[in-house]
């Protein structure tokens, strides 16, 4: 840590103005030091101490990947995804919307689910099987608790740009399957 005093201007000789300045020194220095400088009119001289001799060891990671620099080869798919991406950046509302239809549609994959296993049909997910194995009320409990876990973490993460990314492919991979279902069960009609 370090301090800053005020600047202190005394007359000299002469009528001449000099000016006594206590500079910030690093914590840890004992006592400090006063350094006087005279300064001809119209000269500007810093008042502070010179920073780029203090080191920093600090680390600020300020890039959320929705840096300006434009990268040569682009994907498809990343350049599909920047228009919404960008949206979802400047709206928080919309991102919020899009989370919620991402869990109702997680709802909706364990109902229809549900519906489909009782027509005799077969969970491909040996996690959720097993769980179904227990009972639908553990089937439905991990299911939600897992969504609303993993979209509440990409809600804290809506700063960078691969939480975004996530949310649109969560809400597409969940609308495939959603879609997915409603046809094998019109097929098992």
């Amino acid at each position: 840590m370090a301090w800053v005093f005020p600047d202190l201007a005394i007359a000299g000789p002469a009528g001449r103005r000099r000016e006594h300045r206590l500079v910030s020194v690093p914590s840890g220095y004992v006592g400090h030091m006063e350094i006087a400088v005279e300064q001809p009119p119209g000269v500007f001289r810093p008042r502070g101490p010179d920073r780029r001799r203090q080191r920093r060891f600090i680390f600020l990671d300020r890039r959320s990947g929705f840096d300006r620099r434009r990268r040569e080869g682009r994907s498809p798919v990343s350049s599909a995804l920047e228009a919404p991406l960008l949206r979802l950046r400047g709206e928080p509302r919309l991102l919020v919307e899009t989370l919620v239809l991402v869990n109702l549609l997680s709802m909706l994959d364990l109902l229809l689910t549900l519906w489909v296993m009782r027509l005799g049909a077969i969970e491909l997910n040996p996690i959720m099987d097993w769980l179904f194995e227990l009972g639908p009320v553990p089937a439905a409990t991990a299911k939600i608790g897992v969504m609303a876990l993993a979209t509440s973490g990409l809600w804290l993460l809506r700063r960078y740009r691969k939480a975004l990314a996530t949310t649109v492919l969560l809400l597409a991979g969940y609308g495939a399957l959603v879609t997915f279902e409603i046809i094998g069960l019109i097929g098992l009609l």
